[in-house]
């Protein structure tokens, strides 16, 4: 026994046609605005400092970036405790108000 990514590399899924049997995926969504933990970034900025909208840079408190790092650190614990228990009982199931799994099979088209 080994890791997925000693087996099942790019070459062998592209060009030898040899996928892993699953994948399984756990996805969570989060809204930026309620749910993760990076303050009012209103505050710092303003359209006339900006010079191109996509890009921005500000300087965010140690305290919400504290705050942030928390947050961050508590997501991938849980992720660990999920990936343990997957493998302890062979279910991805995390939190009780998430919705139940989906199978979608994919294949791919054509080899290259």
């Amino acid at each position: 026994m080994g890791y997925g990514q000693s087996y099942y590399t790019l070459r062998s899924i592209f060009f030898n046609e040899v996928a892993p049997p699953t994948i399984h995926m756990h996805l969570r969504l989060f809204d930026v605005c309620s749910d993760v933990p990076i303050g009012d970034l209103s505050r710092s900025l303003s359209n006339s400092d900006v010079a191109t909208p996509s890009a921005v840079e500000v300087d965010i408190p140690a305290g919400e970036k504290e705050k942030f790092d928390i947050w961050l650190r508590n997501l991938w614990n849980l992720k660990d405790e999920v990936i343990t228990r997957y493998h302890e009982n062979g279910t991805l199931d995390t939190i009780p108000s998430s919705p139940t799994a989906l199978d979608i099979p994919i294949r791919l088209r054509r080899k290259r």
